[in-house]
């Protein structure tokens, strides 16, 4: 057993697994473990949370039972050190809540009381709303939580229970308050609300199957609600196709040479083709062009 902290440091230095060899007045000393994390940072350079994490499994009550002093570790600390904390502590509400505040993974290290305790499991997830992820199927199926959540971060949509995820009344009903959450639902239900999604955010396109991609109707929704960055996501025979971009250019030009981020020379390329490569080809211009193709082609017929 060693007693003398500086060769309990040496020790610690050499392997952070000596300090269980440390008496138990050292292995209970809030100011010897902070040391001890110092040292090792600074001689063997290691992440202080690594250094906690090598330390606490060996660490005596009186580090692993004394609230105010884990606090302080709370932000350096991996959650599955959490393991190695006094059971009254895991219990403790405000202790995990802070805790879980840090890292949404530290609920799963919550005693089973707090875990079976709805209000607690409310109060989680408005803490951080990747603790839902880690929750039972039944409180991942509760609408009230998966709501509360979803509304705060659409992607633990993806982590709800089979339930909700396979409703196709819920999703819709979710996606007028969150349609972010598009992203992740169920593929069976994509086509159905995939022109709900892009007349909120064009930008959703993206999301879409290849079935709409090549849609000229729901590409042409998408790209109005999203200033024409949709035309990325569209299948390569809508983007190509030079009836569509005509279209466009005629019916949307003005907006799209204001607004669309570089996409209409794309657009006018596609529309024109090799009359399109000049570098100083306007809107009006593609236009005049058009016109003149359009005539030319009446008078064929």
């Amino acid at each position: 057993m060693i007693v003398d902290r500086d060769k309990a440091l040496e020790m610690i230095e050499d392997n952070p697994e000596n300090f269980k060899m440390c008496s138990n007045e050292i292995k209970d000393d809030p100011k010897f473990f902070d040391k001890a994390i110092g040292t090792l940072g600074r001689e063997c350079n290691y992440y202080v949370s690594d250094a906690i994490s090598d330390l606490i499994r060996n660490a005596g009550v009186g580090i692993t039972n004394n609230k105010r002093y884990i606090f302080h570790l709370l932000d350096e600390m991996n959650a599955e050190d959490l393991k190695y904390i006094s059971k009254i502590l895991r219990c403790d509400e405000e202790f995990m809540l802070r805790a879980i505040r840090t890292d949404g993974e530290a609920f799963l290290y919550a005693g089973d009381k707090l875990k079976d305790d709805r209000n607690f499991i409310i109060k989680s997830v408005k803490t951080n709303s990747v603790v839902f992820k880690f929750l039972d199927d039944g409180y991942r199926n509760d609408k009230e939580i998966a709501y509360m959540v979803i509304k705060c971060n659409p992607e633990m949509f993806k982590y709800a229970g089979e339930k909700i995820f396979n409703s196709f009344e819920y999703t819709r009903e979710m996606m007028k308050e969150e349609p972010y959450i598009f992203k992740y639902i169920n593929d069976d239900f994509r086509d159905a609300l995939t022109l709900e999604a892009v007349k909120v955010d064009g930008r959703l396109f993206r999301y879409a199957s290849d079935r709409y991609k090549d849609n000229e109707d729901v590409t042409l929704q998408a790209m109005i609600n999203s200033r024409g960055i949709a035309y990325d996501y569209a299948s390569e025979r809508v983007k190509n196709s030079s009836d569509f971009c005509q279209m466009i250019i005629m019916d949307d030009g003005d907006e799209m040479a204001r607004f669309y981020n570089g996409v209409y020379k794309k657009i006018m390329r596609a529309a024109l083709k090799d009359e399109a490569l000049s570098k100083n080809m306007t809107i009006e211009m593609a236009k005049e062009i058009i016109r003149s193709k359009n005539k030319t082609l009446r008078k064929k017929i």
